[in-house]
């Protein structure tokens, strides 16, 4: 049997605990409440790739893509001159408009939102482009009805599977129902989810829910946040 290709996830000591990394061309969910890591994952997701000469597309509902270049700057990823796409669902809001950036200026348009996302893999498409991240896919729900929100996912995570991308995802837990992340689920290949410890607070945890052709670990993953990122014990 050919094994599966595996995209890096530029966490440290995380591969390791995962068979060398996700899938490749995966969708796969990053649940959690707000302050649990979600956004620092996909930055390091994202910076990884950009590091290896790869192309991304970073599409962002909860902050201007500015204010992501500043989160990685402080971790030391520095992305001016690499090949990163960001189509911005939320500037929208206070205006502004920055280059290597599309604007969606209606969340609630999905015919908008999608000729976006084509247009931004037809642009890098030429360009190595292997991952993307969506921060945070939950977001989505508060301007569609939901099941519009499942048709869109499900062909967005078909469009990216398609164009050979590995996608990370993020939801807040709690903000959709149990029934929507069913569907989220369903329509994606794994879910990685983070929180703390309830016994000690402080202790940051990841679970390996599930990941497509992988025996992940049954048991909680200890992590930091340090000046680094994300850094898993090992």
């Amino acid at each position: 049997m050919k094994e599966k290709m595996r995209i890096n996830t530029g966490i440290e000591n995380l591969d390791e605990k995962i068979e060398g990394g996700i899938p490749q061309f995966s969708s796969v969910l990053l649940v959690g409440p707000p302050g649990s890591g979600k956004t620092t994952f996909c930055n390091q997701f994202i910076y990884k790739g950009l590091e290896q000469n790869e192309a991304a597309i970073y599409i962002l509902f909860n902050a201007p893509p500015d204010e992501v270049k500043r989160s990685m700057e402080k971790f030391g990823w520095r992305i001016e001159g690499k090949i990163i796409v960001f189509i911005d669902v939320y500037s929208w809001q206070v205006g502004g408009i920055e280059k290597d950036t599309y604007i969606i200026n209606n969340p609630a348009d999905l015919n908008e939102f999608n000729i976006k996302i084509s247009q931004a893999i037809k642009e890098l498409q030429d360009k190595n482009l292997k991952r993307c991240c969506i921060d945070a896919i939950s977001t989505l729900y508060l301007y569609v009805p939901k099941d519009l929100c499942a048709k869109f996912s499900s062909v967005l995570f078909a469009k990216l599977k398609s164009s050979k991308l590995t996608s990370l995802s993020t939801v807040e837990k709690d903000v959709i129902e149990a029934k929507d992340m069913a569907t989220l689920e369903a329509l994606t290949d794994g879910t990685i989810e983070l929180g703390f410890d309830p016994m000690a607070y402080t202790q940051r945890l990841m679970w390996i829910r599930r990941l497509k052709d992988t025996k992940p670990p049954l048991e909680a993953i200890r992590f930091t946040i340090t000046d680094k990122g994300l850094v898993v014990e090992k």
